[in-house]
């Protein structure tokens, strides 16, 4: 049992070559397991080395990547606040355009203009520049508080354009009530009758004369003084041949004792248009062309209206 106890050994015999001796040394098999262990080990805790430094080596490239990443999403956002800062002022210069346009448009109080900080040291007077320095356009705290800065931009946005819109729909009426008020002469001559009261031509009585005579050569161009559609072309017992244009907006303009027509009934005619042709046809004691004004079917001097000179 003793002998079967013994640990092994193992011989190891280096053979050199032919002429040389050979030499032999044992090992235990003790001293071999305890080699063998030792050699696991390094391997182990070298390989741990090595996973511990490429495992570092990615993290740093990995934090590298995301320091440049971090740094590039700075200068956006820094960018982005910068853009953010000079759309609020074009913004607050906007709004101050937008509220002097309204105000000369009559579409609100001059006192708004004072709710986007004008006035102060150094503020222009209206139609001037801009103030150099304009205070921030009024908003709700709340809404203030609760919104993004980009969101808050759309919102001023928004009610400029809103705004805005409510001023070009104006414009634009105000552009179409122009083009249909009659605004000059139909024809050119010298005024035989005026608006109001006179002598009657035919009667020799008083009487109120709702129109203007104006007198001139037969056959005379008679022109549209506004935007309409005609109404009537038609001969009638005291006007003789008549057109009556309705320009909308409640103004309408009568012609009378005309030689002939240039327009039918329906047709949609501008200033400045050929309508028809001066004569002395109805109750006329001569080549005249018989100008009414009337709104809402009130007669008006057409004297007020006209602005060019003759």
């Amino acid at each position: 049992m003793n002998n079967a106890k013994k640990a092994r050994n193992y011989s190891v015999i280096i053979v050199s070559d032919a002429t040389s001796t050979n030499k032999e040394f044992s090992v235990s098999s003790k001293l071999l397991k305890n080699a063998v262990l030792g050699f696991s080990l390094l391997v182990v805790f070298f390989g741990f080395i090595l996973f511990h430094y490429l495992t570092m080596t990615l993290d740093k490239q990995k934090m590298k990547r995301l320091e440049l990443d971090s740094r590039d999403k700075r200068q956006k956002i820094s960018e982005m606040s910068a853009t953010i800062e000079v759309l609020n002022d074009r913004l607050k210069k906007m709004e101050i355009y937008k509220e002097r346009i309204m105000v000369a448009t009559g579409l609100t109080s001059p006192l708004a203009l004072r709710e986007v900080g004008s006035g102060g040291p150094g503020t222009s007077l209206p139609g001037g520049d801009l103030p150099s320095a304009p205070a921030q356009v009024p908003v709700s705290p709340l809404r203030q508080d609760s919104l993004p800065p980009t969101a808050n931009i759309r919102e001023q946005a928004r009610r400029i354009e809103d705004s805005l819109k409510t001023v070009e729909k104006y414009v634009n009426q105000q552009k179409l009530q122009l083009a249909a008020t009659p605004a000059i002469w139909p024809t050119r001559g010298f005024l035989s009758g005026v608006f109001g009261n006179r002598l009657h031509p035919f009667t020799g009585r008083h009487e109120f004369h709702s129109a203007v005579d104006i007198a001139t050569q037969l056959g005379s161009k008679i022109i549209a003084p506004a935007d309409g559609v005609v109404l009537v072309a038609e001969t009638r017992d005291y006007y003789g041949k008549m057109i009556i244009i309705d320009h909308g907006f409640g103004y309408i303009t009568r012609y009378g004792h005309l030689s002939g027509y240039n327009v039918r009934e329906g047709q949609r005619v501008k200033r400045f248009d050929v309508i028809g042709y001066v004569g002395t046809s109805g109750r006329s004691n001569g080549p005249h062309l018989h100008y009414e004004v009337r709104y809402y079917d009130k007669p008006l001097n057409p004297l007020d209206f006209i602005l060019d000179n003759q």
